[in-house]
């Protein structure tokens, strides 16, 4: 065969104005992607304002009980300050959140709303970071190997595997793994967190393969599926005419590709990450965002559960456009479209 073919993915333009034009084009996606996410943002701080002094009821009479004397309601209404005009109020809590400030827990009388949310989102994010992590490395691999295996018993095996574990709850199998490695073998902890690295690894082995229960399996699916679509392209039947072996083939050419989806998949679970560490963490008992923001809603602290909200919604926006600008500069596909 005569004509070089070249996977799509890696092809990049040669002259310099392209070079440029693609830098150009990337720069304005970027641009778009954050000011997008900005926008989405002032929505999310809107609402978030609006559902506590738009509810029904009253949130301070809600707090203190139904015994509590006008006093003390007011006072608590001023302290959440929610006793002055909506737009006034608006106003102020704009500018406490360009500031940094939250406000302050009612429950927690010392503490801020931003000294929790800096004392617990450090939890959640690790507990995040490891899960993608392990469902990246088992994933990956285990999605490669179902393409090459495609069609034997293996291939149909492992997706039926994948199908039941993406179907069982985390904080199901959160249990199942104490029972096991906690209780019967005793290998990891139950629970807890040591506050220290890396003491912490023990801690997060069993909930970052909890979570990981529904991340793995996509990212599993997707690359299989991708990886097939890929070796079926013509550049890839050309690659193979020249004699380089299907190892060869799978790693130079066919993974690269199949990893693309791989950081769309990451960014659009975000949301479902930051949902799962809710359960997860009260499943093993760690002191993240999770667990505090169901120990806010049954205590009824609402400036804390308000506060947390805003923060893990902003998280999943930036997280969102930064996979975004990230799968924009690993294919160049995108830059010249």
């Amino acid at each position: 065969m005569t004509e070089d073919v070249v996977p799509i993915a890696l092809d990049e333009p040669t002259a310099p104005a392209r070079r440029g034009s693609s830098a150009s084009r990337w720069g304005r996606r970027l641009a778009s992607g954050l000011g997008q996410a900005l926008v989405v943002s002032y929505v999310v701080v809107t609402v978030s304002y609006l559902m506590v002094r738009l509810v029904p009821g009253d949130p301070a009479q809600a707090v203190l009980g139904a015994r509590a004397t006008p006093q003390a309601v007011a006072a608590l209404r001023h302290e959440m300050h929610i006793d002055r005009p909506l737009l006034a109020g608006y106003v102020d809590y704009l500018g406490g959140l360009l500031r940094g400030d939250l406000g302050d827990s009612i429950v927690q009388s010392d503490q801020t709303v931003s000294g929790i949310v800096d004392r617990t989102l450090p939890v959640t994010l690790e507990l995040i970071f490891a899960t993608m992590l392990l469902s990246v490395c088992v994933g990956v691999p285990l999605g490669l190997l179902l393409a090459l295996k495609q069609g034997r018993a293996v291939d149909h095996a492992f997706r039926v595997a994948l199908v039941v574990l993406l179907a069982t709850p985390p904080f199901f199998l959160g249990l199942l793994l104490i029972v096991a490695f906690s209780l019967h073998w005793t290998l990891l902890p139950a629970g807890g967190w040591a506050g220290t690295w890396p003491a912490n690894l023990r801690y997060l082995i069993l909930p970052a393969v909890a979570m990981s229960a529904f991340l793995m399996p996509q990212i599993g699916r997707t690359v299989r599926q991708v990886a097939i679509d890929v070796s079926q392209q013509d550049f890839i039947e050309a690659t193979m005419a020249r004699g380089m072996s299907t190892r060869t083939v799978m790693v130079r050419h066919v993974m690269p590709n199949s990893l693309l989806p791989v950081i769309t998949l990451l960014g659009l679970n975000m949301g479902a990450l930051i949902a799962g560490a809710v359960v997860v963490e009260a499943v093993f008992g760690l002191p993240g965002i999770g667990s505090e923001l169901v120990e806010s809603v049954g205590q009824r602290d609402y400036p804390v559960i308000q506060g947390i909200a805003i923060v893990s919604a902003l998280f999943v926006v930036f997280s969102n456009a930064a996979a975004d600008a990230l799968y924009t500069l690993a294919d160049p596909r995108t830059r010249r479209s």
